[in-house]
């Protein structure tokens, strides 16, 4: 079942999202009528609703004069909303997703192994035929290592977090965007705004949603982030997550950013870092789970004292 997912774009409150069920509706304002009350003066009590049939997503304008705006035009009815479409009231913005309505692109090598020979350049169709062998047992190890990594990941116990590294590929916020997982870019203000789409993003892996086995059946293996355990909120750990943005060298003061989110830098760098280092990053986190060199499962615990 296809849920539709109106998520707020930006200021404190971004990343947060609503989730609508076929035969659902959501107002939104700024007073108690509204189901979802949001702190923008500029809104209406009651600003604007959104309803989900399980076919198509319509919203209405109930502001008083302000009006709504659906993809930069003021409503004056009902107006439908493709899927990525853009609300704004107020001076807040928000996006209509529908849940995993984007399939992945297909993968080069998986196109090439199914291309008629004819389909292919004479040199291309050879080196395909030579080496069939070798790429289909490369493709069911890759597959057999992201099942291994997903059910692990699922049997963690706790609160489980990732950040992603959207600079690796623009699919992982379509990804990100297309789930009912909450996630905040781990930038602040215009930095976050104007960087978003190559930006670290924290995200809480909702058990019930789909996104988990999104990410790893698509990203394991290609560096597209790291996972965390920690037992305490969103809003903390991306507070933490957020000072290691930045690192000074110890000797000339100059600073550097900090990768940390891409597995290769965090798995080379724990086993280097001084203690203290290692208590810093840490904090409260109870552990950090990435894929190794050979698309295991590393697992990285705080030390316990």
């Amino acid at each position: 079942m296809q849920r539709a997912i109106v998520e707020l774009r930006y200021g404190p409150e971004g990343g947060t999202k609503k989730v609508l069920s076929p035969g659902e509706t959501l107002r939104v304002g700024r007073k108690a009528k509204a189901q979802w009350i949001v702190s923008d003066k500029h809104m209406s009590g009651v600003h604007f609703e959104v309803a989900y049939d399980g076919a198509k997503v319509l919203v209405r304008d109930l502001s008083k004069g302000t009006g709504t705006l659906v993809g930069g035009q003021k409503i004056a009815a009902a107006e439908e909303l493709v899927h990525g479409g853009w609300i704004r009231a107020g001076e807040t913005d928000f996006m209509v997703y529908l849940e995993a309505a984007t399939p992945p692109d297909e993968d080069e090598m998986d196109v090439l192994l199914a291309a008629e020979p004819d389909e292919l350049e004479p040199l291309e169709a050879q080196w395909v035929e030579e080496n069939r062998a070798r790429l289909l047992g490369d493709k069911r190890r890759r597959a057999a290592r992201a099942a291994e990594a997903l059910s692990l990941l699922r049997a963690v116990e706790g609160p489980l977090y990732v950040v992603l590294d959207a600079a690796r590929t623009d699919r992982i916020l379509t990804v990100v965007r297309e789930s009912v997982d909450r996630y905040r870019s781990l930038y602040e203000g215009f930095d976050g705004e104007a960087l978003e789409d190559v930006a670290p993003y924290l995200v809480e892996i909702d058990r019930s949603s789909s996104l988990l086995a999104r990410l790893v059946e698509e990203g394991w293996g290609n560096r597209w982030g790291i996972f965390i355990v920690y037992p305490r909120s969103f809003k903390e750990l991306r507070r933490h997550l957020r000072r290691f943005l930045m690192v000074a060298d110890a000797e000339t003061r100059k600073k550097y950013y900090f990768r940390f989110y891409d597995p290769v830098v965090l798995r080379e760098f724990l086993p280097t870092c001084t203690p203290k280092q290692k208590a810093e990053l840490f904090g409260e986190i109870r552990a950090f789970l990435v894929e190794d060199p050979f698309g295991h499962v590393a697992r990285f615990p705080a030390e316990v004292s």
